[in-house]
């Protein structure tokens, strides 16, 4: 007996006659249109309402965004020791170091003259309080001075050093026979903090001029070209003031605004360009201003909505991994939504006020282009066309080309970077590299952290002195390493209830040997350490544990959110289009896309063959935070792509055509826009892969190469051979489920 299914939703039943140039203009009901219809009729009102809104955004952006604090970044062991030190006075000031580092070893009288210069040159140097003793390292050729602040402890230095970064600068013009330099989180927080100001800033003016050209060349016209930029503003502006807003409530992370930026730019421009687009086509084909805005409004601008909800969706998942996570995507599901919410209500307004001079100053050479020409002609029609008609050949070529980038990502190494990767031509680095070469135990530590009662500090210093003996006895196997001859690094706050034993790592701070060592002090020297203290006491693993305990939590959140993201993307489709066949398809698609561009930032930052060409130094992972992050990114903005496309193949497949047919033409009438879209995300992206941030190059690199992928692989091929195969199950489906595109 046959089963029974589930009652499939009838297709269009309209005759199959082929217009010659696509789909005759639906008629515009003369009541609905909803938000577009109303900012139309109250188009000076709604303008007057957004002023406004920016208005007050601007004045929230200025009175300032409340950050999280570094400690409620951290997870697990590691943020319970960085919680005790917090606050904790160990009686000692804060501290820059000066290095100064001769061709050749240098006698006690050099040494004694340059300690008397360094306390001359800082003598009266703002935040500086002395000098200390200087120590010789054991070649006689590195002598590190410290320079002591008086900013407070648990406070950042990075505008205290600046006088005493001034007065390194003149010692260094004095001294050319030496390499000098200062280092110390104030000096490195400093140094990092200009050059990503300055980077930020680059990146805006940067952007916004190309994203212009683009435009200017796919519209033709200024005015139209300037339309989605100041969409795409208008949306940074009041996501990030409304993030300030929320900050007051729940602290965001301080990498919330690049991100705010990165993505608002992408999706504010792009969901303005889709409707610009079809109401300027409508016009073009004889509709009026007021027709052919509703007109985009319920077609490309129902495409928006679907697709912002699936990006928020996606967000979300973020969400889904808490901590740091959660304070990044606050930005970021808040510029999205207010990016449709201006594609829904501003930029009508904004049509319906300039009417047909949105086509005002035309660029001359440009007005003779083929306005006429057929798209299903064009290069990507062709292309969709073949597609089409042979659809297994292009899964099986084109899929192979996607999973021959994804395979590098199953051997992706995951790391939190520290100073090791920050750009070689920093001073603060440079200073620090010649340091830790001198003097191998004034590198990463992994801290020890013990909390007593203040009658239990004594026994608590001898237990963690016999921890350091044991260390020491036991280095290799512990992925440490000590100077011969050194005391042990213990310090001890001034109330005796905080003590740090500082145990010197022997490779990278960012690798897999600091997790392992990690691991191995907390299961040999932990256990032991505990037993021999006082009652009440606790005992917590800082320092390196920081980076190597929110890598791996990161790292056992991938999962978790990959299934989120994956479920409600799925629920979306299918709501939006009511085929289960076509929400599968998207899923298989998007998760290709998605390793495929893990597999391409794994093979460009996993090695050093591309350093020199993008300027980086590499660690030999990608940067623990950047799979979920690219994850959420790419599954919400590929989706902008895909549902214009999907939606513009209905709507041929509603009008009469085959589904094949439907499938060229959709692919081919929707290319230029989604080309346009494409080249404006990587533009925007790829300013941010220039960035001497590990991390936000990392994000920027893989996002434009993904985007890039996205928009002509996989939209371009894939996605039309898989619609052809589907046929009509793309477009039917259970009764049942509802479709916003029907």
């Amino acid at each position: 007996m046959p089963s029974q299914s589930a009652p499939q939703r009838p297709a269009p039943t309209v005759p199959r006659a082929r217009p010659a140039a696509g789909p005759p203009l639906p008629p515009v009901p003369p009541r609905g249109g909803g938000a577009a219809r109303f900012s139309i009729e109250r188009r000076w009102w709604v303008l007057l309402g957004w002023v406004l809104l920016v208005a007050a955004a601007v004045l929230l952006i200025g009175r300032g965004t409340t950050t999280t604090d570094p400690v409620d970044e951290l997870v697990g062991d590691s943020r319970a020791a960085a919680a005790a030190l917090e606050g904790a006075d160990f009686g000692r000031p804060q501290q820059e170091t000066l290095v100064l580092t001769a061709q050749h070893a240098m006698d006690p009288a050099t040494l004694e003259r340059l300690h008397a210069e360094a306390v001359d040159a800082y003598r009266g140097a703002p935040h500086v309080t002395g000098v200390g003793e200087g120590t010789l390292s054991a070649d006689g050729r590195t002598y590190a001075v410290p320079l002591l602040l008086d900013t407070p402890v648990g406070e950042s230095a990075q505008e205290d050093v600046a006088g005493a970064l001034e007065r390194t600068a003149d010692l260094a013009a004095a001294h050319p026979e030496l390499e000098v330099g200062q280092v110390g989180p104030g000096s490195i927080d400093r140094e990092v903090g200009e050059q990503v100001t300055a980077e930020l800033h680059r990146a805006e003016l940067l952007s916004i001029p190309l994203t212009l050209l683009v435009l200017l060349l796919a519209f033709r016209s200024f005015v139209s070209a300037l339309v989605p930029v100041v969409l795409g503003l208008v949306s940074v502006v009041v996501a990030l003031g409304l993030t300030a807003l929320v900050s007051g409530v729940r602290p965001v992370a301080p990498e919330a605004a690049s991100l705010t930026l990165l993505i608002g730019l992408a999706v504010g421009v792009d969901y303005a360009l889709f409707v610009l687009r079809r109401a300027r086509a409508a016009r073009a084909e004889g509709a009026s201003v007021r027709d052919g805005i509703l007109l985009a409004a319920r077609t490309s601008g129902r495409a928006v909505v679907v697709s912002g909800a699936t990006v928020v969706v996606s967000m979300a998942g973020m969400l889904v991994a808490g901590g740091l996570y959660t304070s990044l995507a606050l930005g970021a599901v808040l510029v999205v939504a207010v990016a449709v919410l201006a594609s829904a209500t501003l930029l009508p307004a904004l049509m319906a006020v300039l009417g047909d001079r949105v086509e005002a100053l035309r660029l001359p050479r440009l007005r003779r282009g083929a306005r006429g020409a057929d798209p299903e002609r064009s290069a990507w029609g062709r292309v969709a066309g073949v597609a089409a008609r042979r659809p297994v050949v292009a899964l099986l070529g084109g899929g192979a080309l996607v999973v021959g980038l994804a395979v590098p990502a199953f051997g992706m190494q995951t790391a939190l970077p520290g100073a090791e990767a920050l750009p070689e031509h920093f001073e603060s680095v440079q200073a620090l590299d010649r340091l830790t070469a001198a003097f191998p135990d004034s590198g990463a530590t992994v801290d020890v952290v013990v909390t007593s009662t203040a009658a239990g500090a004594d026994r608590a210093v001898a237990a963690l002195e016999r921890a350091d003996a044991e260390a020491r006895a036991g280095a290799a196997g512990l992925g440490l390493r000590f100077a011969e001859g050194t005391p042990p690094s213990l310090r001890s706050a001034v109330d005796g209830r905080v003590h740090v034993l500082a145990l010197p790592l022997a490779g990278a701070p960012g690798g897999e040997e600091a997790a392992e060592a990690v691991a191995e002090v907390r299961e040999r020297l932990v256990p032991r350490l505990r037993g021999e203290l006082p009652a009440g006491a606790t005992v917590a693993v800082g320092g390196v544990a920081e980076g190597t305990d929110l890598s791996a939590w990161m790292s056992e959140r991938l999962p978790w959110v990959a299934a989120f993201v994956l479920v409600l993307t799925f629920a979306v489709v299918l709501l939006s289009f009511g085929s289960p066949a076509l929400a599968l398809a998207t899923l298989v698609l998007n998760a290709g896309s998605c390793l495929a561009a893990f597999g391409i930032v794994t093979v460009v930052f996993g090695g050093e063959w591309a350093e020199g060409l993008l300027g980086f130094t590499s660690t030999g992972a990608v940067v623990s935070w950047l799979p979920v992050l690219m994850l959420v990114v790419l599954f919400g903005l590929s989706m902008d792509y895909h549902v214009l496309v999907v939606a513009r193949v209905r709507e041929e497949f509603a009008a009469g055509r085959t589904a094949r047919e439907a499938v060229a033409a959709g692919v081919a009438r929707t290319a230029g826009v989604v080309t346009s879209a494409a080249v404006v995300m990587v533009a925007v992206f790829a300013v941010f892969g220039t960035m001497s941030d590990l991390g936000m190059k990392q994000l920027g690199v893989g996002l434009a190469a993904a985007v890039l992928l996205d928009a002509t692989v996989v939209r371009g091929l894939l996605l039309p051979a898989a619609l052809a195969l589907l046929g009509r199950s793309a477009h039917t489906g259970p009764r049942w489920v509802p479709a916003l595109h029907g």
